[in-house]
Protein backbone atom coordinates (compact mmCIF):
# COMPACT_ATOMS: atom_id res chain seq x y z
CA UNK A 1 0.00 0.00 0.00
CA UNK A 2 1.48 3.67 -0.73
CA UNK A 3 1.13 6.44 1.66
CA UNK A 4 -1.85 7.54 -0.19
CA UNK A 5 -3.55 4.67 0.25
CA UNK A 6 -3.18 4.35 4.20
CA UNK A 7 -4.09 8.36 4.33
CA UNK A 8 -7.49 7.33 2.33
CA UNK A 9 -8.39 3.93 4.92
CA UNK A 10 -7.82 6.66 8.04
CA UNK A 11 -9.87 8.94 6.42
CA UNK A 12 -13.07 6.57 5.27
CA UNK A 13 -13.14 5.25 8.64
CA UNK A 14 -14.10 8.29 10.21
CA UNK A 15 -16.57 9.49 7.54
CA UNK A 16 -20.06 9.07 9.57
CA UNK A 17 -18.31 9.63 12.52
CA UNK A 18 -18.44 13.33 14.67
CA UNK A 19 -15.74 15.12 13.17
CA UNK A 20 -16.80 16.86 10.48
CA UNK A 21 -19.15 18.17 12.52
CA UNK A 22 -17.01 19.47 15.49
CA UNK A 23 -14.21 20.90 12.32
CA UNK A 24 -17.88 23.36 11.64
CA UNK A 25 -19.32 23.61 15.06
CA UNK A 26 -16.24 24.53 17.17
CA UNK A 27 -15.20 27.30 14.79
CA UNK A 28 -18.73 29.02 14.92
CA UNK A 29 -19.26 28.62 18.70
CA UNK A 30 -15.98 30.26 19.51
CA UNK A 31 -16.65 33.06 16.82
CA UNK A 32 -20.41 33.44 17.67
CA UNK A 33 -19.07 33.90 21.37
CA UNK A 34 -16.48 36.13 21.03
CA UNK A 35 -18.34 37.82 19.04
CA UNK A 36 -21.47 38.60 21.38
CA UNK A 37 -18.94 38.72 24.81
CA UNK A 38 -15.76 41.02 23.86
CA UNK A 39 -17.47 42.94 21.28
CA UNK A 40 -14.98 45.83 20.29
CA UNK A 41 -12.09 43.57 21.08
CA UNK A 42 -13.85 40.99 18.56
CA UNK A 43 -11.07 41.53 16.27
CA UNK A 44 -8.40 39.84 17.99
CA UNK A 45 -9.81 37.85 20.80
CA UNK A 46 -11.87 36.05 18.18
CA UNK A 47 -8.60 34.31 17.64
CA UNK A 48 -7.58 34.25 21.24
CA UNK A 49 -10.84 32.79 22.08
CA UNK A 50 -9.95 29.81 20.15
CA UNK A 51 -5.86 29.03 20.54
CA UNK A 52 -6.31 29.86 24.13
CA UNK A 53 -9.20 26.90 24.50
CA UNK A 54 -11.02 25.89 21.96
CA UNK A 55 -8.72 24.75 19.13
CA UNK A 56 -6.76 22.44 22.08
CA UNK A 57 -10.16 20.83 22.53
CA UNK A 58 -10.73 20.60 19.07
CA UNK A 59 -7.25 18.83 18.36
CA UNK A 60 -7.72 16.86 21.62
CA UNK A 61 -11.16 16.04 20.39
CA UNK A 62 -9.99 14.36 16.70
CA UNK A 63 -7.35 12.55 18.02
CA UNK A 64 -9.27 11.27 20.92
CA UNK A 65 -11.82 9.85 18.34
CA UNK A 66 -9.63 8.58 15.90
CA UNK A 67 -8.16 6.41 18.69
CA UNK A 68 -11.35 5.29 20.31
CA UNK A 69 -12.73 4.10 16.62
CA UNK A 70 -9.47 1.89 16.48
CA UNK A 71 -10.58 0.59 20.10
CA UNK A 72 -14.17 0.27 19.31
CA UNK A 73 -13.58 -2.35 16.00
CA UNK A 74 -10.32 -3.76 18.38
CA UNK A 75 -8.04 -3.16 15.70
CA UNK A 76 -9.68 -6.11 13.23
CA UNK A 77 -9.57 -3.84 10.48
CA UNK A 78 -6.00 -3.24 10.64
CA UNK A 79 -4.94 -6.50 12.27
CA UNK A 80 -6.66 -8.41 9.69
CA UNK A 81 -4.42 -7.08 7.01
CA UNK A 82 -0.56 -6.93 6.47
CA UNK A 83 -0.23 -2.98 7.21
CA UNK A 84 2.61 -1.40 8.29
CA UNK A 85 1.85 0.07 11.78
CA UNK A 86 4.23 2.94 11.26
CA UNK A 87 2.46 4.18 8.48
CA UNK A 88 -0.54 3.54 10.08
CA UNK A 89 0.23 5.69 12.46
CA UNK A 90 1.55 8.27 9.85
CA UNK A 91 -2.07 8.54 8.73
CA UNK A 92 -3.28 9.27 12.16
CA UNK A 93 -1.14 11.85 12.27
CA UNK A 94 -1.31 13.33 8.86
CA UNK A 95 -5.48 12.66 9.18
CA UNK A 96 -5.35 15.41 12.53
CA UNK A 97 -2.97 17.83 10.84
CA UNK A 98 -5.11 18.00 8.04
CA UNK A 99 -8.52 18.23 10.62
CA UNK A 100 -6.76 20.86 12.41
CA UNK A 101 -5.95 22.61 9.31
CA UNK A 102 -9.13 22.70 8.37
CA UNK A 103 -10.69 24.31 11.34
CA UNK A 104 -8.12 26.79 11.66
CA UNK A 105 -9.14 27.93 8.06
CA UNK A 106 -12.96 28.45 8.67
CA UNK A 107 -11.76 30.06 11.82
CA UNK A 108 -9.98 32.54 10.19
CA UNK A 109 -12.68 33.05 7.28
CA UNK A 110 -15.23 33.41 10.34
CA UNK A 111 -13.21 36.23 12.30
CA UNK A 112 -13.06 37.65 8.95
CA UNK A 113 -16.47 38.02 8.10
CA UNK A 114 -18.00 38.58 11.40
CA UNK A 115 -15.56 41.74 11.88
CA UNK A 116 -16.51 42.90 8.44
CA UNK A 117 -20.00 42.76 9.57
CA UNK A 118 -19.22 44.65 13.19
CA UNK A 119 -17.42 47.28 11.74
CA UNK A 120 -19.36 48.25 8.33
CA UNK A 121 -22.91 47.36 9.28
CA UNK A 122 -23.37 47.40 13.03
CA UNK A 123 -20.21 50.14 13.13
CA UNK A 124 -18.58 49.08 15.84
CA UNK A 125 -14.88 50.57 16.43
CA UNK A 126 -12.49 47.70 17.45
CA UNK A 127 -9.96 48.17 20.24
CA UNK A 128 -7.20 46.65 18.44
CA UNK A 129 -7.94 45.71 14.35
CA UNK A 130 -5.58 44.16 12.77
CA UNK A 131 -4.77 44.23 9.23
CA UNK A 132 -5.51 41.02 6.53
CA UNK A 133 -1.95 39.72 6.34
CA UNK A 134 -1.19 39.36 10.01
CA UNK A 135 -4.38 37.52 10.44
CA UNK A 136 -3.50 35.34 7.68
CA UNK A 137 -0.46 34.94 9.33
CA UNK A 138 -1.66 33.97 12.89
CA UNK A 139 -4.11 31.57 11.14
CA UNK A 140 -0.88 29.44 9.89
CA UNK A 141 1.03 30.24 12.71
CA UNK A 142 -1.18 29.09 15.02
CA UNK A 143 -1.62 26.00 13.08
CA UNK A 144 1.89 25.36 12.71
CA UNK A 145 2.58 25.47 15.80
CA UNK A 146 -0.70 23.11 17.26
CA UNK A 147 0.88 20.19 15.04
CA UNK A 148 2.51 18.90 17.86
CA UNK A 149 -0.65 18.34 19.75
CA UNK A 150 -1.60 16.11 17.41
CA UNK A 151 0.85 13.39 18.05
CA UNK A 152 0.93 14.12 21.22
CA UNK A 153 -3.13 13.66 22.34
CA UNK A 154 -3.00 10.28 19.84
CA UNK A 155 -0.32 8.94 22.05
CA UNK A 156 -1.65 10.05 25.34
CA UNK A 157 -4.93 8.38 24.01
CA UNK A 158 -3.41 4.98 23.18
CA UNK A 159 -1.82 5.15 27.01
CA UNK A 160 -4.22 6.50 29.06
CA UNK A 161 -7.54 6.11 26.92
CA UNK A 162 -9.13 8.89 25.46
CA UNK A 163 -11.01 11.13 28.69
CA UNK A 164 -7.40 10.95 30.85
CA UNK A 165 -5.61 12.38 27.91
CA UNK A 166 -8.23 15.07 27.60
CA UNK A 167 -8.15 16.26 31.63
CA UNK A 168 -3.97 16.05 31.07
CA UNK A 169 -3.58 17.42 27.86
CA UNK A 170 -5.92 20.54 29.04
CA UNK A 171 -4.58 21.02 32.04
CA UNK A 172 -0.74 20.90 30.88
CA UNK A 173 -1.66 23.07 27.65
CA UNK A 174 -3.57 25.84 29.73
CA UNK A 175 -0.40 26.10 32.45
CA UNK A 176 2.32 26.62 29.16
CA UNK A 177 0.24 29.10 27.27
CA UNK A 178 -1.07 31.30 29.92
CA UNK A 179 2.06 31.35 32.17
CA UNK A 180 5.11 30.24 30.25
CA UNK A 181 4.51 31.78 27.05
CA UNK A 182 5.33 34.63 28.85
CA UNK A 183 8.93 33.17 29.44
CA UNK A 184 12.13 33.94 28.27
CA UNK A 185 12.53 30.32 27.44
CA UNK A 186 8.90 29.51 26.23
CA UNK A 187 10.48 27.42 23.34
CA UNK A 188 10.83 24.96 25.61
CA UNK A 189 7.53 24.25 26.23
CA UNK A 190 5.26 23.62 22.84
CA UNK A 191 1.70 25.02 24.28
CA UNK A 192 3.42 27.85 25.10
CA UNK A 193 4.58 28.58 21.62
CA UNK A 194 1.58 29.72 19.83
CA UNK A 195 0.64 32.11 22.17
CA UNK A 196 4.06 33.77 22.26
CA UNK A 197 4.04 34.37 18.89
CA UNK A 198 0.56 35.68 18.76
CA UNK A 199 1.91 38.80 20.97
CA UNK A 200 3.76 40.08 17.92
CA UNK A 201 1.93 38.70 15.36
CA UNK A 202 -1.84 40.45 16.86
CA UNK A 203 -0.44 42.62 19.47
CA UNK A 204 -1.90 40.19 22.18
CA UNK A 205 -1.25 39.16 25.40
CA UNK A 206 -2.26 35.79 26.00
CA UNK A 207 -5.18 36.99 28.44
CA UNK A 208 -6.38 38.39 25.22
CA UNK A 209 -5.89 42.25 26.33
CA UNK A 210 -3.24 44.27 24.60
CA UNK A 211 0.18 43.95 24.43
CA UNK A 212 1.02 47.37 25.02
CA UNK A 213 2.51 49.46 28.50
CA UNK A 214 0.46 49.82 31.45
CA UNK A 215 -0.93 46.00 30.63
CA UNK A 216 -0.29 43.80 34.42
CA UNK A 217 1.51 40.96 32.47
CA UNK A 218 3.35 43.29 29.99
CA UNK A 219 7.05 43.86 28.79
CA UNK A 220 8.68 45.34 25.76
CA UNK A 221 10.40 41.48 24.58
CA UNK A 222 6.99 40.46 24.18
CA UNK A 223 6.75 42.07 21.21
CA UNK A 224 9.89 41.06 19.54
CA UNK A 225 9.31 39.72 16.02
CA UNK A 226 11.99 36.71 16.88
CA UNK A 227 9.85 34.72 18.66
CA UNK A 228 8.21 34.09 15.08
CA UNK A 229 11.29 31.98 13.67
CA UNK A 230 12.41 30.57 17.18
CA UNK A 231 8.87 29.51 17.75
CA UNK A 232 8.55 27.86 14.38
CA UNK A 233 11.95 25.68 14.34
CA UNK A 234 10.89 25.00 18.05
CA UNK A 235 7.53 23.61 17.21
CA UNK A 236 8.55 21.52 13.94
CA UNK A 237 11.72 19.66 16.97
CA UNK A 238 8.52 19.30 19.01
CA UNK A 239 6.31 17.50 16.35
CA UNK A 240 8.73 15.67 14.90
CA UNK A 241 10.40 14.34 18.11
CA UNK A 242 6.63 13.36 19.32
CA UNK A 243 5.85 12.07 16.13
CA UNK A 244 8.65 9.66 16.38
CA UNK A 245 8.08 8.61 19.91
CA UNK A 246 4.50 8.04 19.19
CA UNK A 247 4.97 5.84 15.98
CA UNK A 248 7.69 3.55 17.86
CA UNK A 249 5.11 3.30 20.75
CA UNK A 250 2.37 2.37 18.45
CA UNK A 251 4.45 -0.05 16.43
CA UNK A 252 5.02 -1.87 19.40
CA UNK A 253 1.85 -2.08 21.15
CA UNK A 254 0.29 -3.30 17.95
CA UNK A 255 2.76 -5.97 17.94
CA UNK A 256 1.60 -6.90 21.63
CA UNK A 257 -1.88 -7.05 20.46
Amino acid sequence: MSNRQYFKAEALKHRHTVLRKLLILMPVICVALAAFLTHVFFAVDGYNWWYMGMYPGFVALVCGTICEKEKKMKNRAILALPCDMGRVWDAKVLYGILMSGAAMLLLVLLVLAVAFILEHVLNVTFIIRPSLFPQLEAGVLLWLSFCWQIPWCLLLSQMLGRTVMLLVHFVLYDVMAIFLSLSPFYMLFPGAIGARMMCPVLGILPNGLPAQSGEMTFAPRLLDGSSIPIGMAASVIWFLLLWGIGRIYYERRMKRV
